[in-house]
């Protein structure tokens, strides 16, 4: 691992504001005990992905502390941490810290610091390049955008909630949830498996090689479906949810759906303040 770090100061920054930059890079080898996935779980900072035709996932993250007092510098330094576990679900990339409690099983954090204010901002920025077939799981919070590109894995994960999402070139079965973004999307091969598409406040753009075979279903409260592709036809799909265990009640959705080609795969596309469009490659 190499670990290189300077410090910052600005004399027009807000109270003498100082700033501590810490560049970490790791080679990670998958071994017979690792699964093949890459999983990212950031929460102030961007992350970028990219395929490579190497047997090795890449790793590099700029690692920013900030604060108004060299005391608050020195312990963003210190508590601020990256953490790697390489186990059956693949190898793991989150911030470490002691007020971040990390649940490795649900891959999701609870903050434990009793809403006391830090006295330091930090992000991390990832940087990984990795095997061409290795699925991802990647997802963050505040301060940057998901970017993966050039990836052949059979799944592709991201999340982001205040930013917006771009995959590029990719592969495989496809879970997208964005809160407050764009997401663009591009395929060098059309997914095989039912993939969802999840926008809350941005458009989807996407684009699939013109052989696309689906049936696309669509739910918007202030948004519209605009495509390029021949419709075969449209029908409705109705779904069924059961409530709270115990608790024998169900709610029936019905989603407009129209089939492009054969209807061989299932997508389903949700916005609720943004436009869908589905385009030919």
């Amino acid at each position: 691992m190499a670990i290189f770090a300077f410090l910052v100061g600005s004399p027009n920054a807000k109270a003498q504001q100082k700033k501590s930059t810490e560049r970490i890079k790791k080679d990670i080898s998958f071994s017979e005990d690792v699964g093949n996935a890459l999983i990212i779980r950031n929460v102030f900072g961007p992350i970028s992905v990219e395929g490579h035709s190497g047997n090795k996932v890449l790793v590099e993250v700029e690692k920013t502390i900030t604060s108004d007092n060299t005391q608050g510098l020195e312990l963003g330094k210190q508590e601020l941490q990256l953490k790697i576990i390489e186990d059956k679900k693949g190898v793991i990339l989150h911030p470490d810290a002691p007020y971040m409690e990390f649940d490795k099983n649900n891959l999701s954090y609870r903050w434990c610091n009793n809403n006391e204010e830090l006295p330091y901002e930090h992000s991390l920025t990832f940087t990984v390049k990795i095997p061409y077939n290795t699925q991802v799981d990647v997802g963050t919070v505040n301060n940057g955008e998901v970017l993966v590109k050039n990836t052949k894995g059979n799944s592709v994960k991201a999340r982001n909630i205040n930013g917006g999402i771009t995959l590029t070139n990719i592969t495989g079965k496809t879970l997208v949830n964005c809160i407050n973004g764009p997401v663009n999307i591009s395929y060098a091969n059309n997914p095989t498996s039912s993939s969802e598409y999840y926008s809350l406040n941005g458009d989807i753009n996407i684009s699939y090689q013109k052989a696309l075979s689906a049936n696309i279903s669509f739910k918007s409260m202030n948004g519209e479906m605009f495509t390029d592709f021949d419709i075969n036809k449209q029908f409705m799909k109705t779904q069924k949810k059961s409530g709270e265990v115990n608790k024998p009640k169900y709610k029936y959705e019905a989603r407009p759906v129209v089939q492009i080609g054969n209807g061989q795969v299932d997508f389903d596309f949700e916005t609720l303040n943004g436009n869908v469009f589905i385009k030919k490659i």
